[in-house]
């Protein structure tokens, strides 16, 4: 299904575990140094010790290991959106221009980096994805209209998207999580009446990237962590629990523009 349409509903796969996990982010955010962050963490990750525990918990666990056969790495990519949403269509990739870039040829190795989107809280909130645009270069695929399907996590696990020829709109529950490649054109959107309103009352989200282990998890991490503002390296420390765990690939350590310099060409980066 990732492969084919560009998402995978996860229904209810945190719902035992969402209240505490965002009550320990909240509680994180009140620090001062997030004082002036009303909307969300980039790099979260690296700032906040309850993200970086979870990642560990078995049922993260459980989903990155329904989708992949051996143990992905971890891109450091991770956010937090606390109430944002991003209601313009985009993609997550490096190459975002939709007619150039290597994020788009897999002849030599499979294009599978996926973000597993966990809903802690959602209640005026929708994540709407194009089926099927992870597979074309175009930006938007005209044989996806702009009606919605608006649908549930839930009955969108047992949905054949093959047929759906319109953009599609999760409603979440908490709990609920939707993993897609980054390639995937998607928004965030609220349910009021604003409908492409940059705000929800109540909005809670924490994004893990996982990926195998081939350029394209090397071009992506270079790219959301060395060429753009707002990101660190990983300490020691934390990269060795990541060791541990089976989490980490040690080429990440390297800029992989460095020695593709040609690409830059192509990367978007704002």
């Amino acid at each position: 299904m990732l492969k084919d349409q560009g998402f995978y509903p996860l229904p209810g796969a945190f719902a035992s575990v969402a209240q505490a996990v965002a009550a320990d982010i909240k509680e994180e955010l009140k620090k001062p140094e997030f004082a002036n962050n009303e909307v969300g963490v980039g790099d979260a990750f690296n700032k906040l010790r309850s993200v970086q525990d979870f990642i560990y918990h078995d049922s993260v666990k459980a989903a990155y290991e329904r989708v992949f056969t051996d143990r992905p790495t971890f891109l450091q990519a991770c956010d937090i959106h606390n109430g944002f949403v991003q209601g313009n269509w985009h993609k997550d990739c490096a190459n975002k221009h939709p007619q150039q870039g290597m994020d788009w040829q897999e002849r030599d190795h499979p294009y599978r980096n996926y973000k597993l989107m966990i809903y802690l809280e959602c209640d005026d909130y929708s994540f709407c994805v194009k089926p099927r645009s992870n597979r074309k270069k175009k930006f938007f695929d005209k044989a996806v209209s702009d009606d919605y399907l608006a649908i549930s996590v839930a009955d969108a696990a047992k949905t054949d998207f093959s047929k759906v020829g319109k953009s599609v709109q999760f409603l979440p529950q908490p709990g609920d999580a939707v993993m897609f490649d980054l390639r995937t054109t998607h928004r965030g959107q609220g349910l009021n009446s604003e409908q492409f309103s940059k705000r929800a009352k109540n909005k809670l989200t924490l994004s893990y990237v996982f990926a195998d282990r081939n350029p394209h998890a090397h071009r992506f991490h270079s790219f959301r962590t060395m060429l753009k503002q707002g990101y660190r390296p990983l300490e020691d420390a934390v990269q060795r629990r990541l060791v541990d765990a089976g989490l980490w690939w040690d080429t990440l350590r390297t800029n992989y523009f460095d020695t593709h310099k040609d690409e830059l060409a192509d990367v978007v980066v704002k």
